[in-house]
This record gives structure tokens, sequence and C-alpha cells, in this order.
């Protein structure tokens, strides 16, 4: 598949992640403050399975699975983050997608921005929630969710930037964040919020369940 539609998929997917994570909280826990960006990865799809747009699809529980067989059983970490960090990920994920690994090339979901790019240098503008609300009405911490498998790169930016910049998770007070403290215990993992997405989705259609 076309590597831009396979990426344009993916923010589609990590959008319908944040969305369906808020609208489980709602219902599940007493959640103040709601996602507001989800980061994934277009590489977490397995390829030969994605075919088309998702808008516009039939699918049997096989066929969830194996779209996305290696981040459907994984657990879910949600943390803050100061706002910046987000513009800071989004700016300089290149480098790490060169340099550390192609999973750092974040599709994100709920969020909305261009980018331009300058001798292979993003900068990015425009930056706001999927509902439009702008980068400088952001609270200072904003709300982040990701999968087991990226979720230990958040702990890693001191390393990788040689000691520039500290770790971005923290608590909602604002204080650092272990790794383990991130683990949402009791939550849905990413092929539930999936399933239930397709199951209420009047686009979707989910057969053999």
């Amino acid at each position: 598949m076309h590597e831009h539609s396979r990426f344009t998929n993916a923010q589609s997917f990590a959008t319908m992640l944040t969305n369906q994570m808020n609208s489980w909280e709602a219902v599940n826990r007493a959640v103040s403050d709601p996602v507001t960006i989800t980061f994934w990865s277009h590489e977490f799809f397995e390829e030969d399975q994605l075919s088309h747009d998702l808008s516009d699809v039939v699918l049997t529980f096989d066929d969830v699975y194996n779209l996305i067989f290696f981040t459907a059983p994984k657990d879910l970490y949600t943390f803050y983050v100061r706002k910046e960090a987000i513009y800071y990920t989004l700016q300089f994920s290149f480098i790490l997608r060169a340099t550390v690994s192609p999973l750092l090339n974040p599709c994100t979901g709920g969020i909305v921005y261009h980018e331009s790019k300058f001798y292979g240098m993003p900068f990015v503008t425009d930056l706001m929630t999927a509902d439009g609300l702008p980068y400088n009405e952001w609270p200072p911490l904003v709300r982040v969710m990701t999968n087991s498998i990226a979720a230990p790169y958040f702990w890693k930016i001191k390393k990788y930037s040689f000691g520039l910049m500290e770790n971005f998770p923290k608590d909602r007070l604002g204080n650092s964040l272990e790794l383990k403290d991130a683990l949402a215990h009791g939550y849905p993992h990413e092929i539930d919020l999936f399933l239930n997405y397709l199951k209420t989705s009047s686009k979707n259609v989910l057969n053999d369940l």
C-alpha cells in the first residue's frame, strides 16, 4: 500500500483510539482530564492486511486482529506532558526516526497540524486539537495515551537528547512519573477499543462476532 495512505490511515486509527478511550472512561472511570493525543505508528499496521481506506470496510474478528496483531493485546499507558513536549516530539521526530528507531515516526490522534520542510527539517505550524482548540489555548499539561511498545521511548528522551532535555512524562500535578505508574490498569486494550468502534460505527460492519 502507498506509504502516504498507510500513514493517513494510521492517523485516523490513532484518533479513533483517542475518542474510544475517552468514551470508555466517561462510562467506567471518574477521570476529569480526557486524553488529548494518542501516539501511534503506521509501522504497527500489518501491511498485507491494509488494502484500502478504513472508512469503507467489512471486517471479521480475524481481520481486525490481523490488521493490528502487533499491538492488539498490548497494555495502554496514559500520562501527562507539558504541551511544549508535543511540539518538540513532532518537530524532532525525524531525527529519532533516522537515528534510533522507525517506530519513532509518530502518527498522532486527537490533534491536527501543518508541516513544511526546509532541507529536511520539519516545521510544525497551526497545531490544534481535532475539535479545533488552538495550541495557545491548551492547558499547560496535556494527557497522552500510547501502547506498551511506544511508551518506553518517552522515558528515554533524556538519553536520546544527550541530557539536553528531561524525560517528558508527568503525573497530573506535573511531577516526574515512572513508566510503571503510567500503566492503565484494568483498561481495555487496543483491540477492545477498535472492536467497540466497529460495532458502533455506521461506517463499518464487523461480522462473525
